[in-house]
């Protein structure tokens, strides 16, 4: 179903705001590059983008008719309300009797996993799954932090997560969506018993993609590629949507579409990529998609 990369064209994209500036890649970099992520590639125009002083899209941007079949999601953050965290791993630990500032135990948490995460992704065929691989990180960040716990309290701050409920318009910007004709598919490095707990049951997804469908993490190229081939879809065919810049970025730079939802009034950092569209919450993606024909 997919053209020869010989016999792929060009898509020229309206009304979307893509980066300027020439990339060169290395002969390493160009082996690298498989012909069939050549094929999904060609289908924005490149291989990869510069930020060259682009800026972001505006708020509410309006998207032209762009084709668009599904949506990926990030989840974490994205769709789950992750503000109550610190809340729930200072009542969790508080009840066995390790004493903790939740605000400041919770981002230093997710730095910590977050370098295991990456750790692991960049060992080749040592894949380790995320409940495991979050109480590692838990045990290591309570070394660091000079508390006393055990391996059994470490293995469960990870899946509080499961407990968190979505933001307040996810459920109803998600029907608009599915309305408008989209396939809507969470993309997602949470383990599977999490997601289950905490997002499946809550809506009819079309698929989900989760660490353990391919054994990786972020922002691991086959982590996206292998989703687009398991749903018979092209890179040009898919946006993007994430609230954490890690994300923008990794999926920028795989050739994607991408919204940011940026809740919170966050500077874009000047790591190189820059998002096509800019909202507030997920009611303002809503509004945007409902302009295009998928």
């Amino acid at each position: 179903m997919h053209a020869s990369i010989d016999a792929y064209p060009v898509l020229v994209l309206p009304q979307v705001q893509h980066l300027n500036g020439e990339v060169a890649m290395s002969e390493g970099d160009q082996n690298a590059v498989s012909r069939r992520e050549a094929v999904k590639l060609a289908g924005v125009g490149a291989l990869a983008t510069t930020a060259a002083g682009q800026a972001v899209a505006p708020r509410a941007a309006k998207a032209g008719p762009l084709k668009t079949k599904a949506i990926f999601f990030d989840v974490g953050g994205t769709m789950l309300d992750w503000t109550v965290m610190p809340a729930k791993i200072e009542a969790y630990l508080g009840e066995r009797n390790i004493s903790v500032d939740g605000g400041d135990y919770w981002p230093s948490w997710r730095s910590q996993l977050f370098a295991y995460m990456m750790y692991n992704t960049m060992i080749d065929r040592a894949f380790v799954p995320l409940e495991e691989l979050a109480t590692r990180a838990t045990l290591a960040h309570a070394q660091k932090s000079g508390l006393d716990m055990d391996r059994d309290t470490a293995g469960g701050i990870y899946p509080l997560l499961g407990e968190l409920d979505t933001y307040d318009e996810i459920l109803p910007s998600l029907k608009r969506m599915r309305g408008a004709g989209y396939k809507l598919v969470p993309h997602t490095q949470l383990s599977e018993p999490v997601l289950r707990r905490a997002l499946l049951g809550r809506f009819d997804w079309d698929w989900f993609f989760t660490s353990e469908s391919f054994a990786m993490y972020k922002p691991n190229r086959p982590f996206y590629f292998k989703a687009l081939d398991e749903l018979g879809l092209d890179v040009a065919e898919v946006l993007y949507v994430s609230s954490n810049q890690f994300d923008v970025f990794a999926a920028k730079g795989l050739g994607f579409r991408v919204i940011w939802v940026d809740r919170w009034d966050q500077a874009l950092e000047p790591y190189g990529y820059t998002p096509d569209w800019r909202v507030r919450d997920f009611a303002e993606a809503a509004d945007m998609l409902e302009t295009e024909t998928p």
